[in-house]
């Protein structure tokens, strides 16, 4: 398993193995967020967690070329969206300040784990792996201001769509 509980197809963490696992992050992500914006409890957090849904869905689609190129055998949607409903549930009842607070500490090993990858990734993928990496920091920016600047992290999602809106609409 993986560190979101996602079943690995080896043992040995490959850089097309840790591609597969980021791109099926991002599905479950979409989840996550999606999941969490149904309960929230007020229209402004209803609104970012549905933008980040959107997002992670988008940094997804994005990463088909790099999925395809290699050949790669996802796990099925509905495992990925039951995982991230699994995860959910430990921020569903957060205070907003403290989800953030949390969504931070998760975020920090996978913007570490992008940089890594983005190093490896051969040409034809950086364009790819950047955009991962520049999602993950943008979300870690978010979940900073958000919770410990008590600013308005939308500046951090919003940035991050302009800087990457060809390639992210080319996915969509």
């Amino acid at each position: 398993m993986n560190d979101k509980g996602i079943p690995m197809r080896s043992s040995v963490p490959t850089y097309e193995n840790r591609v597969l696992s980021a791109y099926e992050g991002e599905i479950l992500g979409e989840e996550f967020f999606g999941v969490l914006a149904q309960k929230a409890d007020s229209d402004q957090s209803r609104v970012k967690l549905r933008n980040l849904a959107t997002i992670e869905r988008l940094v997804a689609e994005a990463l088909l070329p790099v999925i395809t190129r290699y050949k790669l055998q996802p796990n099925s949607r509905v495992l990925l969206a039951e995982k991230g409903r699994d995860e959910s549930v430990e921020y569903a009842e957060l205070a907003w300040t403290e989800f953030a607070v949390k969504l931070k500490r998760l975020l920090e090993p996978f913007v570490r784990e992008f940089e890594t990858l983005l190093v490896e990734a051969p040409v034809e993928d950086q364009p790819y792996i950047q955009l991962l990496l520049d999602h993950e920091i943008a979300l870690f920016a978010f979940a900073q201001a958000e919770g410990e600047e008590s600013s308005d992290g939308q500046i951090h999602l919003d940035n991050f769509l302009q800087r990457h809106k060809a390639l992210l609409r080319n996915a969509s």
